[in-house]
C-alpha cells in the first residue's frame, strides 16, 4: 500500500500559505521566542560571557584595555557628577560670593578633569570596540565556514540544516559584531549608572526610585519593540529566502539562457513583486505595532518623569533637602536618566542581537554534532576486497529507504558497473562505498576494516570521484587539476602533466588562451567557460592527479555527445588501470568495459553478473539494454528466428 502524500499546493512556487510562518529550521528557537521578557533578560549574562570569550580569543590584550577604559570612564562619570554636586553646594548654600567661587575652583577643576577622562575614554572605547568588532565578525565567519565544511555529507540532505546554515551566515553574521559593540556600550553605561546611582543615593535615598521610574517604561518598550522585530524576521525567513533564490537565478550565468528561452522573466518578476508586496505588508504591520508599543512606553516614561520632578519639588517645598542639594539632584536625575536610557537601549539592541547570536551558537553546536569526531582505524591504502553487508540507508526525512538490505562484493582492479533507472540507489551506494555516508544498518568493509570505525580522512584519501556535473572551480586550469590532492608535492608539474596526458586535459590546455594559467570562470577578466567534454577531461585529470585506489565515476558522460563520450571513456579506461573503478551509468552501451555489473531497482539489488551473462539471462538488465538499443537502429527490430523454421 502506497503511503499517503501531502497535497500539492496551488501556488506555482508551492507553499504561498506557508511563506509567512516560522520555518522548521528555526524551530530550535521557538521556545526562546515564547519566553517572557524577564527570562530573556536573564539570558543576557550568558551572551555577555560568550561574547567576552570570543573577544578574548580574538584579541586578549585589546579586551583587557577596553574593559579598563570602560571602568575608568564609568567611575569618572560618577565622580564628575559628585564633584558637580559639591560645587553647587558651595555656591548655593549661602550665595555665590567671590570667596566661595575661589573655594569652589578645586572642585570645579575636578569636574573638568573627570569629564575630560570620560570623553577621552569614550573616544578610545569607540575606536577599540569598532576594530575589535570587525575582527570578531571575521573570526566568527571563518569559524562558521570551517565547521560547515567538515560536516558529514548527510547534513546536506537535511533541509533543516541547510537552511539553518543560510540563516546563520546571512542573518547572524550581521549581528555578531553589533552585539559586541552593544555589549561594550551596555557595560560602560551600567558602570556609569552605578556610579550615578551611588551619587543620587548619597544626595537622598528617595531620589533613586524616582530616577528609575522616569526611565524604565520607555526602555522596556524599546526592549519589546526589538523582540517584535526579531519575531517578524523569523516569520518572513522563508519568504526572504525565496526572494533571494529568485534574484540569484536572475543574476547567475547558468540559468540565463533557459530563462530567456522560456521567456520566464515576466513570471520571475511577478513572483518578486508578489513577495515584495507580502514583505511590505509585514513591514507596515511591524511599524504599526512597534509605534504603539513605543508610544505607550514614552507616555508612561513622561508620567514617571513628571512624578520624579514632583517628588523633587515636594522635597524642596517641605525642606527635606536644601536648594543646593535640589540643584545637584536635578542634574543627577538628568544624568542618571541619560545613563539608564543609554544602558537599556543598548541592552535592548543587545537582547535583539543576542537572539541571532544564539542562533549562531546553536547552529555551531548542531553542525559539530553532525561532524565525525575523527580518529579511528586507518583505512587500507590499497584494499584487496570491498564488501557491502546487508546495508540499508534512508536520507533524512525520506519516506522510503534509498537502499534496502544490499549485499555485494568486488576485488581490487575490477571495473564494477552500478546500473539502474533514476532513483534506484546507484549514487547512494557509491557514496556509501566511499565513506561519504554511513549506513543505517549493515556494514561496509575495505578488507577487514569497517568504514564506520575507520578514520574518515584516511578513507577519503583513498577515493577519487568523477561526477556527472563537475564543480566549476573559479580558479586556473592548473588549480582545477591540482585540487584533486592539493597537498601533493609537485614543484615541476610532473604529476600534473602525467595526469593531463592520460586524460586528454593537455589538449584542453592547448585550446585555452593562457594555457594552464587560464581562469575557468567568465566572471573574471580573461576567464573562459569550458565545454562539457572539456570539463569531464579536467575532472578525470583531477582524479588521476589524486592517485587514489578507488575511482567513482558517476554518470560521467550523461551530458556529452557521442564523440566526447567516447573520448571520456578512453580516458576512464586509462584512469582505471591498476585501480578499482565504480562506474555508475544508465547508458548501458558503456557497460561493456565493466568486469561485473550490479543492477539496482528501488534500492534493492535485483541482478548481478557480467554484461554478457546478464543480456543472456533476459532479465531487467537485458530489457533495459534492448530498450536503449532500439534508439540506435535505423530500421525495425527483426523478430527472432523460430526454431525448426
Amino acid at each position: 500500500m502506497f503511503p499517503r502524500k501531502k497535497p500539492v499546493p496551488d501556488n506555482p512556487l508551492d507553499g504561498t500559505g506557508e511563506e509567512m510562518v516560522i520555518p522548521s529550521y528555526v524551530s530550535f528557537d521557538d521556545a526562546a521566542a515564547r519566553t517572557s521578557l524577564w527570562r530573556m533578560l536573564a539570558r543576557l549574562p550568558s551572551t555577555v560571557v560568550s561574547m567576552l570569550a570570543t573577544a578574548r580569543a580574538t584579541a586578549p590584550t585589546t579586551v583587557v584595555v577596553l574593559l579598563a577604559i570602560e571602568i575608568t570612564s564609568g567611575v569618572a562619570s560618577g565622580l564628575g557628577l559628585y564633584s558637580t554636586a559639591s560645587v553647587l553646594r558651595q555656591l548655593l548654600t549661602t550665595g555665590p560670593t567671590p570667596q566661595r567661587l575661589i573655594a569652589a575652583l578645586p572642585a570645579l577643576a575636578l569636574v573638568v578633569t573627570f569629564l575630560s577622562v570620560q570623553q577621552l575614554g569614550g573616544t578610545l572605547s569607540a575606536y577599540l570596540s569598532q576594530t575589535l568588532s570587525a575582527r570578531i565578525q571575521y573570526r566568527a565567519a571563518q569559524q562558521l565556514i570551517a565547521v560547515a565544511s567538515h560536516v558529514d555529507l548527510a547534513a546536506y540532505d537535511d533541509p533543516n540544516w541547510f537552511d539553518g546554515l543560510d540563516r546563520a551566515y546571512d542573518s547572524s553574521m550581521a549581528h555578531i559584531a553589533g552585539a559586541f559593540s552593544r555589549m561594550v556600550t551596555a557595560l560602560g553605561s551600567l558602570i556609569s549608572l552605578l556610579a550615578t546611582a551611588v551619587t543620587v543615593t548619597a544626595l537622598d535615598p528617595f531620589l533613586l526610585p524616582a530616577l528609575v521610574l522616569s526611565t524604565l517604561p520607555a526602555s522596556l518598550a524599546a526592549l519589546q519593540a526589538s523582540r517584535l522585530l526579531y519575531d517578524s524576521v523569523r516569520r518572513t525567513s522563508t519568504l526572504r529566502r525565496r526572494r533571494w533564490l529568485i534574484t540569484r537565478m536572475i543574476r547567475n550565468e547558468e540559468p540565463a539562457a533557459e530563462i530567456r528561452a522560456y521567456r520566464a522573466q515576466p513570471f520571475l518578476l511577478q513572483e518578486l513583486q508578489r513577495i515584495g508586496g507580502l514583505l511590505e505588508q509585514e513591514e507596515v504591520r511591524l511599524a504599526g505595532v512597534q509605534a504603539r508599543t513605543t508610544l505607550l512606553g514614552r507616555v508612561a516614561g513622561g508620567i514617571g518623569l513628571g512624578l520624579a520632578y514632583g517628588l523633587l519639588g515636594l522635597f524642596l517645598y517641605t525642606g527635606r533637602i536644601p536648594l543646593a542639594v535640589g540643584g545637584a539632584a536635578l542634574i543627577a536625575i538628568q544624568v542618571g536618566r541619560a545613563r539608564l536610557t543609554d544602558m537599556l537601549l543598548a541592552v535592548s539592541r543587545l537582547y535583539e542581537q543576542s537572539l541571532y547570536v544564539a542562533d549562531y551558537d546553536t547552529f555551531l553546536t548542531d553542525a559539530k554534532g553532525r561532524t565525525h569526531p575523527g580518529g579511528g582505524r586507518p583505512a587500507p591504502t590499497t584494499p584487496e576486497r570491498y564488501r557491502v553487508e546487508d546495508v540499508s540507508f534512508a536520507y533524512p526525512g525520506a519516506e522510503r529507504q534509498a537502499l534496502s538490505h544490499v549485499t555485494l562484493e568486488f576485488r581490487r582492479g575490477q571495473i564494477i558497473a552500478l546500473v539502474g533507472e533514476n532513483g534506484s540507489g546507484k549514487s547512494t551506494l557509491a557514496k556509501l562505498l566511499a565513506g561519504l555516508y554511513h549506513p543505517d544498518s549493515g556494514r561496509i568493509r575495505w578488507d577487514e576494516v569497517d568504514l564506520a570505525e575507520a578514520d574518515p580522512n584516511t578513507v577519503r584519501d583513498g577515493v577519487a570521484v568523477v561526477m556527472q556535473d563537475p564543480i566549476h572551480w573559479p580558479t586556473t586550469l592548473r588549480a582545477n587539476v591540482r585540487i584533486g590532492r592539493i597537498d601533493r608535492p609537485d614543484p615541476d608539474d610532473v604529476a600534473l602533466r602525467h595526469a593531463a596526458l592520460a586524460s586528454g586535459a593537455d589538449v584542453v590546455a592547448d585550446q585555452l588562451p593562457h594555457g594552464w594559467d587560464t581562469m575557468l570562470s567568465r566572471q573574471f577578466v580573461n576567464g573562459v567557460r569550458l565545454s562539457g567534454g572539456q570539463e569531464q577531461r579536467v575532472a578525470i585529470a583531477r582524479g588521476l592527479y589524486r592517485d587514489a585506489d578507488l575511482i567513482i565515476a558517476d554518470e560521467p558522460t550523461a551530458n556529452l555527445d557521442a564523440r566526447a563520450e567516447a573520448q571520456v571513456y578512453e580516458s576512464l579506461a586509462t584512469l582505471a588501470a591498476g585501480r578499482t573503478t565504480i562506474l555508475i551509468t544508465h547508458r548501458l552501451a558503456s557497460v561493456h568495459m565493466a568486469d561485473y555489473v550490479y543492477v539496482l531497482h528501488d534500492g534493492e539489488l535485483v541482478e548481478e553478473g557480467t554484461p554478457l551473462s546478464l543480456i543472456a539471462e533476459g532479465g531487467r538488465f537485458a530489457e533495459l539494454y534492448q530498450l536503449q538499443s532500439r534508439n540506435y537502429q535505423t530500421g525495425p527490430v527483426p523478430a527472432p528466428a523460430e526454431d525448426g523454421g
